[in-house]
């Protein structure tokens, strides 16, 4: 039997439980159990305890609406303020990065989708940690474009990108996708790219909300740069 969101022992459960629901398949998703292990050291780190990731928690919610065929896409999920749900808040699935929280009622949230045109997410190619930025480009519910590469950056097909950390939103290393294909213009200062997403926004119903402690001091020494 699959436990509801609001069985369990706490809404804030950290790192280490959130392994065991993966593991236990809390929420039935297209990924198999033999491959969660890795997909959850690839999204969260599990291995890596610093001080940021030691204390954010993750609260498991149910998609109960989802559009991707919009230019600005939600999702609506079953978790809000009773579960300390505040907008800005980021939301994963097991294969990556699903977008934001956008408004949040005492026992719901919209979520700002992945694959809405006005939301673009720090990246880093992961070969090399250089900065970037991904952007849906309206190609479909899979396909999103990979900014602001440097052209002396060395990029191949199949690399992979995920979330930088450079912000108090989204952890570092928060799986996005692989690079599909790529051109650099000439006299161009950037690649143009594209990457496959990791998470598939047509067909999910189990997410993951990241409420860090700490984002808000860090965004009040950030906000006086």
């Amino acid at each position: 039997m699959v436990p509801s969101a609001y069985s369990l022992p706490s809404y804030h459960v950290r790192i280490g439980y959130l392994r065991s629901l993966l593991k236990d398949d809390f929420y039935p998703t297209q990924v198999d159990k033999s491959s969660n292990e890795e997909l959850l050291k690839k999204n969260l780190r599990v291995n890596r305890y610093d001080t940021l990731m030691e204390t954010i928690h993750v609260i498991p919610a149910k998609v109960i609406n989802n559009e991707f065929q919009k230019l600005e896409n939600y999702l609506t999920i079953d978790v809000g303020s009773l579960s300390q749900i505040e907008s800005g808040m980021a939301v994963i699935s097991r294969e990556g990065v699903v977008g934001i929280i956008k408004s949040v009622s005492r026992h719901f949230s919209t979520v700002t989708s992945i694959l809405n045109r006005k939301l673009m997410i720090s990246s880093q190619l992961n070969k090399t940690n250089t900065l970037c930025t991904v952007q849906w480009n309206l190609e479909g519910p899979s396909i999103a474009d990979l900014k602001f590469i440097p052209r002396h950056i060395s990029v191949n097909i199949g690399d992979t990108v995920s979330t930088s950390g450079y912000n108090a939103v989204f952890p570092s290393e928060v799986m996005l996708g692989t690079i599909m294909s790529f051109q650099l213009p000439d006299e161009s200062p950037f690649y143009l790219a594209k990457i496959k997403l990791f998470s598939d926004l047509s067909s999910i119903d189990a997410v993951y909300v990241i409420r860090n402690p700490l984002k808000n001091e860090i965004d009040s020494l950030q906000i006086n740069l």
